[in-house]
């Protein structure tokens, strides 16, 4: 009962101070203008002095403020040296991996299952699928590297990288 009787009294409150918002709002745009002061409108001698502008030279400071070290002058000498040599680029020869035709099998990814200890890959290797652990070998192929749309293979020494189909 005591929050209501608290609730009604705050709601009048806020009532009554938008309602003086209001009130005040609205007089001030459908007022009278009764209360406006005139203007008398004459010729009063006003005299506004001219501010003339001062001037003066800024002295260059020798010290710094903060540090309260002297400033060195240093002296710009206006010779530049340019040299016009060209430098030569040294290009060497990349030499060409010798690409082995190795025969890698046919390959498909199906994805990975995900136990509470171990990690399996659905590997299609030649026609047959396998289920391989990372690190696991057949048939000289051995899986790295998993991740969620491919994994990393290894295969004689060379590596592939198979996506998901």
């Amino acid at each position: 009962m005591a929050k209501k009787k608290i609730n009604i009294i705050l709601i009048l409150v806020v009532l009554g101070l938008w309602g003086t918002v209001g009130y005040r709002a609205i007089k001030n745009y459908f007022g009278n203008n009764d209360g406006a002061v005139n203007t008398e409108i004459g010729n009063h001698n006003v005299s506004l002095k001219k501010i003339n502008k001062d001037t003066f030279d800024l002295k260059k400071v020798g010290r710094d403020p903060f540090l309260n070290k002297q400033f060195e002058e240093k002296q710009v000498s206006s010779a530049v040296l340019v040299s016009y040599h060209p430098i030569k680029k040294i290009v060497t020869p990349s030499i060409p991996k010798p690409s082995s035709n190795i025969n890698w099998p046919q390959l498909k990814y199906f994805g990975y299952l995900k136990s509470n200890n171990q990690e399996l890959v659905l590997l299609k290797i030649d026609s047959k699928l396998h289920k391989l652990k990372l690190n696991d070998e057949v048939n000289g192929l051995v899986v790295k590297k998993k991740y969620k749309d491919s994994i990393e293979v290894f295969f004689n020494s060379q590596r592939k990288t198979i996506h998901i189909n």
